[in-house]
């Protein structure tokens, strides 16, 4: 095992972070003694496991707290998912989540990461955003960004003045991903640490784009900067709010429609 490594550096070595990684034992194995034995059947050996993931890797992955909740609301939205004119028997669409997990190369972009899923996975993509001083965050699929009408929805969410729209800045600089989520640049994601308080004033769901539907049936959430969750693409919202309702139920959560979206 390689010695303890301080969090925030300048510039992360990601390949040594990576050797890291591959030194611990795998998540294929805590979640499969989950989907065997439940979530509530946690060992103090895997507790230990998932501490000690987040204390050498830092904001480079999910906390142990929050990869635990995210299995157990992703295996509540599975169970319960219904995708009409898909064959639910096939060994494909109804594997476990252990089956679920992907590897790729690290990245710092959800862009860079697009480019390394395999054909009909999109990527899950957060920003944060101030509105007025607001902090927001943004979560959807895909490359999109905020249209003006969409602005105006969120503001007329939050009973704010129409013309508070103007007043909104994408990944602002006062907002270190870091000091504000515990994520790195390419993490952020809305399931933050069970007990992480943020000054977190509304998460916005994007709608999911007509073409993501068309081409691409799954979604990868990252765990880390070098693991994905792939899951139905139907059910992200329905995981999303679950998660959000367990972790920070004061949030407001905002779902704007489709006709409302259009990409970057």
């Amino acid at each position: 095992m390689r010695a303890l490594i301080a969090f925030p550096t300048p510039s992360l070595n990601l390949r040594l972070l990576e050797e890291v990684l591959y030194d611990l034992p795998p998540l294929e194995g805590v979640f499969l003694h989950w989907h065997t034995h439940g979530v509530t059947a946690t060992t103090a050996g895997m507790h230990s496991l998932l501490a000690r993931r987040k204390q050498l890797l830092g904001p480079t992955t999910l906390s142990g707290a929050s990869i635990q909740l995210l299995y157990e609301c992703a295996t509540n939205s599975l169970h319960h998912l219904s995708l009409p004119g898909q064959d639910l028997h096939s060994s494909w669409a109804v594997r476990p989540l252990h089956a679920r997990l992907l590897r790729h190369g690290p990245t710092l972009s959800a862009a860079k990461t697009q480019a390394l899923l395999p054909p009909g996975v999109l990527v899950h993509k957060t920003f944060s955003m101030t509105l007025a001083e607001t902090l927001l965050l943004c979560t959807s699929v895909g490359p999109q960004r905020l249209t003006r009408q969409q602005l105006h929805t969120i503001a007329a969410s939050l009973e704010m003045p129409r013309r508070t729209a103007k007043q909104s800045t994408v990944n602002p600089v006062t907002s270190n991903p870091v000091e504000m989520f515990n994520m790195q640049p390419g993490m952020v994601s809305p399931f933050l640490h069970p007990s992480h308080h943020t000054n977190l004033g509304a998460l916005v769901l994007l709608p999911l784009p007509e073409q993501s539907e068309a081409q691409a049936q799954e979604v990868a959430i990252s765990l880390s900067l070098w693991e994905s969750l792939v899951l139905p693409l139907r059910c992200l919202r329905q995981l999303i709010r679950g998660y959000a309702k367990r972790v920070y139920p004061g949030v407001r959560v905002i779902e704007l429609e489709s006709e409302e979206t259009r990409y970057a």
